[in-house]
């Protein structure tokens, strides 16, 4: 009911920098959601596929029909937009066409993955190099006896985004792998430090192992610290200046556990700017969030800091939950760690 030129317009009015992939036949810019972390027109991560018709963002994990985007950019709602879209038959001109590659659509896990964690698979590869630093990182950051760890770690040698990378895999509620993310091994990487699956919905991970008698989910930024803590969860990156916490899959994903009370657990807020702003924006939704004790906060820099330091393959929820705040009384220990930091 509401027009696709309309819908193009709309691409175009919201978001930055907008451009045409005449082979893809999909539209991308800087996504106007997240603003692309401090990234505008910098970076051009969001994308409206026309075929799917769904908008999607690789910075801040939007992933959603066209119509639930409208509805969130402009705060109209369906009947508003198709009054509003009534009559509308104008497409935008100077389409410029900024890929000739064809779509890459990604199983799984990346090509020819290997479970690091089977020995018939890792004998077969010998001495490779690659493969002994995955596997040290997995023992020297003690995720090898993590209490929360995935059932399996893996590393692809050929892929063409994620080759010689450390790949976690994340488990959805029927046990099979759904998503995933991988981590740098070499130092010489010039990639980011951690990347996601390629156009795909992020999933939590951890969501497959949550205790349902368990009054709690611990909800943090990266899987690694989440590997540390009974009902963690990780939702694979944070945006220091936007307020959409979760994916539409992440949400559906926590619905199912109501009953269960939601703690952030950031890195130091410290040492970790991010952290600290984002903390501060958490508070004024109504979250309530693990605020490091100085003593600890300035010591490590996260949960996988504090199992290396002090040998632990689990930190106690009850040291999470006697430094959780909320509202007022949260927002003022945060002014205190502004003011002890400058």
């Amino acid at each position: 009911m509401i027009p696709d030129d309309y819908i193009v317009q709309k691409f175009y009015e919201y978001n930055g920098g907008v451009k045409y992939c005449k082979l893809q036949r999909n539209y991308q810019g800087s996504c106007y959601i997240c603003k692309e972390g401090k990234s505008w027109l910098k970076k051009k991560r969001c994308y409206y596929l026309v075929e799917k018709k769904v908008v999607c963002c690789h910075n801040c994990g939007w992933y959603s029909g066209v119509v639930d985007w409208l509805k969130e950019v402009s705060g109209m709602s369906f009947n508003q937009l198709v009054e509003d879209s009534k009559g509308f038959d104008i497409t935008p001109g100077n389409l410029v066409d900024v890929s000739d590659k064809k779509e890459i659509i990604l199983p799984d896990l990346p090509q020819d993955s290997i479970n690091l964690l089977d020995e018939s698979q890792t004998s077969f590869y010998g001495n490779n190099e690659i493969l002994k630093q995955a596997l040290q990182i997995i023992y020297s950051r003690r995720l090898i006896n993590a209490v929360n760890r995935p059932k399996t770690f893996w590393l692809s040698l050929v892929d063409l985004f994620h080759k010689n990378r450390l790949i976690i895999p994340f488990y959805g509620s029927d046990n099979k792998i759904c998503y995933y993310q991988t981590r740098s091994i070499l130092p010489d990487d010039k990639r980011p430090k951690y990347l996601c699956k390629v156009n795909a919905q992020k999933s939590l991970y951890g969501i497959n192992s949550i205790d349902p008698y368990t009054d709690y989910i611990f909800i943090f930024e990266g899987p690694i610290n989440a590997c540390f803590m009974k009902n963690g969860v990780a939702v694979c990156g944070i945006q220091e200046e936007s307020k959409i916490n979760f994916t539409q899959l992440q949400k559906k994903q926590l619905q199912a556990f109501p009953l269960h009370t939601k703690v952030w657990v950031l890195d130091s807020q410290w040492m970790d700017d991010t952290s600290l702003s984002k903390s501060s924006i958490l508070l004024d939704q109504g979250e309530r969030i693990f605020i490091w004790p100085r003593n600890v906060g300035e010591a490590f820099k996260d949960f996988n800091d504090i199992a290396i330091g002090k040998e632990k393959n689990e930190i106690d929820k009850d040291f999470v939950l006697s430094n959780t705040y909320e509202g007022l009384r949260g927002k003022l220990m945060l002014a205190e760690i502004k003011r002890s930091r400058k």
